[in-house]
């Protein structure tokens, strides 16, 4: 049941309020788009080719008795599907497709097709949830572009427009509004997507971004984030930005949940935070200074801790993992002199991309020009990659010196 002060009712209240307005009458708009971006979260393997009504039937909930402060997003999403099962609107909305890779250190990418009943679909790339490797995912972006979410995101959009006709819009929240921007941009058939939805996620570094946000890209590319943003800035990004009011403060905004809904879109903040401000300006000049090697280390040495302590998810982190975790944190103190810093630095990989530029040419040869292959050798986006990268690593020579 949604209580009066939880903050799922302003999804709530906005599918009760457009319940009997089906798709045909009022196309996709930007509170549903942060709808299906937050039951990406759910998982619907078991519900492939069903209707949102008939999932909803048929999902496995999350007992109330095990509901917990981890997983209460969760439990928020799955109320909402149950929910969005009784409404005009969404009922006949078809999951016509689902993927979740998993078992793999490497990689972490979910993503949902939600077939609406007006010919179009929208395509929703799960962001980070709670396992050790979506999180060591997103350290990985500090020093790796590609990383290999981005590139099944791709491959996986690409699977999807040539096994489906229709239009599309592409959405995620946090880390899979990342993962939208990246499928458009690489994308085969951009002629088909209606619009780009990033929600809070973040961009990329600010002279790739110069590369990769064209004019052209740009034109369907909609930034929607809280007026205290931080995930959503930390990177550059490209398209129109919207800043939307919340309920909640400070980091807490990043939930979607919490987001102030005014009739078919978010009610509007003129300008982001000082807080946000503050934030994206201190953090943008700290790592500055911090090679791509460091960040590796940094990165590797937390994804060592975890797996050593036996933590697969962040629901696994409790007082019985503790010895464990200190146990392998001495480990990693003793062998690294200077641990101390790099785990300052892990905080921060998780707020900014760094190019690892190592070895350009083949980098460049093994990881875009095969799963990429627009990029190839006279592309002149491809030629403006390997320069940005040729000047991040002289960059980063020089930081070693």
């Amino acid at each position: 049941m949604i209580k009066e002060d939880d903050p799922l009712k302003y999804l709530s209240d906005f599918a009760k309020s457009h319940a009997n307005i089906g798709f045909s009458n009022l196309g996709l708009c930007e509170v549903d788009n942060v709808i299906f971006s937050r039951l990406s979260y759910l998982d619907f393997s078991a519900h492939i080719k069903k209707s949102i009504k008939e999932a909803a039937e048929d999902f496995t909930y999350t007992p109330e008795s095990e509901t917990t402060r981890q997983n209460k997003n969760i439990v928020r999403s799955e109320e909402l599907l149950r929910l969005l099962g009784t409404t005009e609107r969404y009922k006949n909305v078809r999951i016509s497709d689902f993927t979740e890779l998993s078992g793999n250190s490497e990689t972490a990418f979910s993503a949902t097709v939600f077939g609406l009943n007006n010919g179009t679909s929208y395509i929703a790339y799960r962001g980070t949830d709670d396992k050790i490797t979506g999180i060591y995912e997103d350290a990985e972006l500090a020093y790796s572009f590609p990383i290999p979410g981005q590139l099944a995101a791709l491959s996986y959009t690409n699977k999807i427009l040539k096994s489906e006709s229709t239009e599309f819009f592409l959405g995620g929240h946090s880390k899979g509004g990342n993962f939208a921007l990246f499928s458009y941009i690489f994308l085969n058939e951009k002629s088909r997507i209606i619009r780009v939805y990033n929600n809070d996620g973040p961009g990329f570094p600010k002279e790739l971004a110069k590369i990769l946000f064209t004019k052209e890209n740009c034109a369907k590319i909609i930034n929607l984030a809280p007026e205290d943003s931080i995930v959503g800035r930390m990177l550059e990004d490209g398209g129109k930005n919207v800043i939307v009011k919340s309920s909640a403060i400070g980091a807490g905004q990043h939930n979607v949940f919490t987001w102030i809904t005014n009739g078919e879109k978010f009610e509007r903040a003129e300008k982001f935070s000082a807080i946000s401000e503050y934030v994206e300006q201190t953090l943008s000049e700290s790592l500055e200074t911090i090679s791509p090697v460091d960040m590796r280390k940094a990165a590797e040495s937390i994804y060592e801790i975890a797996v050593k302590s036996g933590i697969e998810s962040t629901k696994d982190i409790n007082r019985k993992s503790y010895s464990s975790i200190l146990q392998s944190l001495i480990q990693i103190l003793k062998s690294e002199d200077n641990a101390a810093d790099e785990f300052s630095v892990i905080i921060k990989t998780l707020i900014r991309n760094l190019l690892d530029s190592e070895d350009i040419e083949k980098y460049i040869s093994d990881r875009l020009a095969e799963n990429i292959p627009e990029i190839g050798d006279g592309s002149e986006m491809r030629k403006q990659i390997i320069e940005f990268l040729q000047r991040n690593g002289k960059n980063k020579e020089s930081n070693k010196k």
